[in-house]
């Protein structure tokens, strides 16, 4: 049977769409009236096109079948379709008001439209769920209840929070996926209550409950299409570019509704940021130590199961203020060799307090609370500095006036950003033996040390160390009294703090660094207490503290009140090494404690000790350059189980004239 019919050459004609020819891939029609003798019932033409180029370029598709199309028949006796017809479409009065005068519509079925139009721009969507592009008012909207952004660099979803709470082998989907939409309808909105199903009003077969919701941000380290492993794996792929790679039944790291789950096995998600709520990958609720909040878990924390709903209510919105709302959390590379990166972290292992599986987060409740975790530096990490950092270009542009700030202005070395530091008090040389070397101050052109802003940190307790002015000129430290016992007992320490920083090589220890905190100002903090206690501070250091403290316009360094008593405890048990191997060759035994106390008075000491004596017993020793005057105003009373003595050129009871009367016991007989 002949496919074409015999008609005027450019008559054009109404037809209908009958089927499609998947094999050519071309469109069947059928003429709406065929008046002629031999017209046939389909004709085969091409699919219709608004453009198309040489180049693969192409708009345009097959019409739904019933479709009225407009075909007309060409000098070579083929036909095509060359336009539309929505006079007998079913097209809606609504659908036909996207049709006014200036604006181009492109429309599909369930009214899923693009139109652009001269005053409001472009529009992307259906009435309800669109986004608008006006280039007019320089304005951008979106409002899909769902957004998902995924590049190379990161992925961020941001809307109600669904998780895949499905074990893998339930699955109906043989993989969790990034991009898919469909992924979507297998996931779970996780509402109030997370053990039953999101609901906006309550009637007899659901319970209002609302669904969380998050703007969740994944960032990588590295582009993500390159699938960057653990660095196990990727160290034997450079030597052996064949080594087998795991792959995993279901990978969660693929998996858009993932959270919280950042590792070093698999390294490449270096930052999440999630604001909201905090819902793990299986959808529990966690607070701010990420541990599972009871929601939904017993019955009072239960709108189902609750007798009185309004009660679950207040106790689940009660519990949820100690869900986490902000939590940033940094993947950091934490390893246990600093040659070797392959060493992954063991998960099981608890020495040196977890340090390996430390992770960089700031987590804020919705109370406000915060936690902050920094971890520790490795040997060969990063020493902060007290730096400030200039562009090269500014810095010409003050050395030539002829050149702009703002002009892209390359350095022969291909340095753009340089240094200068902002205090003259460093004295702690960095140093290594890879290459790595201290940053050079752009001014001085000597590397910089570091240091304290206001004082010299090796300085501190100067008058304790073998580099005070005594010391070197060979003087005791009680002058006046050769055979004290000061002068037996102190041993000048060699440093406070060690002026030389290794970071590389196997003496390397420049590790052990959280963060450096600069305030150019004033800080005024206020600290309130807790409730069991009525405390305001608990502090705990693994290690000694270093401090310079100035002092205000009056030559005061510390002022302060303390409403209650001060009590100190000094000496004692250490804190055990076997928790941190970094000292494990140290002695964390119970030790004697020293409370001793140096005041510069006129180029010499005044002196006062509590602590271990040359015959090994414990004492209080008080030095001074000057006068020593004891005063009260009731009874001073001296006791010894062994002697008192007095020691001096003279002794001398009382100065005055007046008599004064010496008792001793048995009372009633003097002397």
């Amino acid at each position: 049977m002949s496919l074409r019919a015999v008609a005027q050459i450019g008559l054009e004609r109404l037809a209908t769409i009958l089927d499609y020819n998947q094999e050519d891939h071309t469109i069947l029609i059928g003429l709406n009236e065929a008046s002629f003798a031999g017209t046939p019932k389909k004709i085969s033409v091409p699919i219709p096109v608004q453009w198309a180029g040489s180049k693969g370029e192409f708009a345009g598709g097959y019409p739904p079948k019933g479709s009225t199309v407009v075909a007309a028949q060409g000098s070579s006796g083929q036909w095509f379709i060359s336009n539309y017809s929505v006079s007998n479409a079913a097209v809606s009065t609504n659908q036909l008001n996207n049709f006014i005068p200036g604006r181009y519509v492109i429309q599909v079925a369930n009214n899923q439209r693009i139109f652009l139009d001269p005053n409001s721009g472009i529009n992307v969507g259906n009435e309800l769920n669109y986004a608008q592009f006006d280039p007019r008012l320089n304005i951008f909207t979106c409002n899909y209840s769902s957004q998902m952004y995924f590049s190379e660099a990161s992925r961020k979803i941001d809307g109600i929070i669904k998780r895949d709470i499905y074990e893998s082998a339930k699955r109906s989907i043989g993989e969790s996926n990034l991009l898919s939409h469909q992924y979507n309808k297998s996931l779970n909105s996780i509402p109030m209550d997370p053990s039953s199903s999101a609901a906006i009003l309550s009637n007899g077969f659901s319970i209002r409950n609302a669904p969380f919701t998050e703007q969740r941000e994944l960032i990588y380290e590295f582009a993500n299409s390159y699938d960057v492993l653990n660095d196990g794996i990727e160290s034997s792929l450079y030597k052996d570019p064949t080594t087998p790679v795991p792959k995993p039944r279901v990978n969660r790291r693929n998996n858009r509704a993932d959270a919280l789950s950042l590792s070093q096995e698999y390294p490449n998600h270096l930052i999440e940021i999630i604001k909201g709520t905090a819902v793990d990958a299986f959808g529990n609720v966690l607070d701010i130590n990420k541990n599972i909040l009871p929601v939904g878990k017993i019955d009072e924390l239960s709108i189902k199961k609750n007798s009185d709903p309004q009660d679950a209510f207040n106790r689940i919105k009660a519990q949820l203020r100690k869900s986490i709302a902000y939590n940033f959390e940094i993947n950091t590379k934490k390893g246990t060799n600093d040659e070797d990166a392959s060493i992954i972290p063991d998960v099981d292992s608890q020495k040196n307090y977890g340090r390996d599986r430390s992770r960089f987060s700031f987590s804020i409740d919705k109370e406000g609370q915060f936690k902050l975790n920094a971890p520790a530096s490795s040997e060969s990490g990063n020493i902060p500095l007290l730096v400030r950092s200039e562009n090269f270009s500014n810095i010409m542009a003050k050395q030539d006036p002829s050149i702009n700030p703002s002009d892209f202005i390359k350095e022969d070395s291909g340095k753009e950003i340089y240094l200068d530091s902002f205090t003259s008090k460093g004295s702690i040389t960095i140093s290594g033996k890879d290459g790595y070397v201290s940053p050079i101050d752009r001014f001085t052109e000597q590397p910089i040390q570091l240091g304290t802003a206001y004082h010299t940190i090796t300085d501190v307790c100067k008058q304790f160390q073998s580099s005070a002015g005594y010391v070197t000129v060979g003087v005791p430290l009680v002058r006046w009294d050769q055979t004290n016992a000061l002068n037996k007992v102190l041993v000048p320490f060699k440093h406070m703090v060690t002026n030389e920083i290794i970071l590389s090589g196997e003496n390397a220890n420049g590790g052990g660094r959280s963060g450096c905190i600069n305030l150019d100002g004033f800080l005024s903090m206020n600290i309130g207490a807790n409730t069991v206690d009525r405390q305001s501070m608990w502090l705990d250091t693994a290690g000694g503290i270093v401090a310079c403290i100035g002092r205000d316009k009056q030559g005061i360094s510390i002022a302060t009140t303390l409403d209650g008593d001060l009590l100190m405890q000094v000496g004692g048990p250490g804190i055990g090494t076997q928790y941190d191997e970094r000292f494990e060759d140290q002695n964390d035994a119970y030790r004697d404690g020293t409370v001793e106390i140096r005041v510069i008075m006129n180029g010499q000491l005044a002196i006062f000790r509590i602590g271990p004596r040359p015959d090994g017993s414990g004492g209080i020793d008080i030095a001074s350059p000057g006068t020593i005057t004891l005063s009260c105003e009731k009874d001073m009373i001296l006791k010894s189980k062994s002697s008192i003595k007095l020691e001096g050129e003279n002794i001398v009871m009382y100065a005055e004239t007046t008599k004064r009367i010496v008792r001793r016991h048995p009372i009633n007989t003097t002397i």
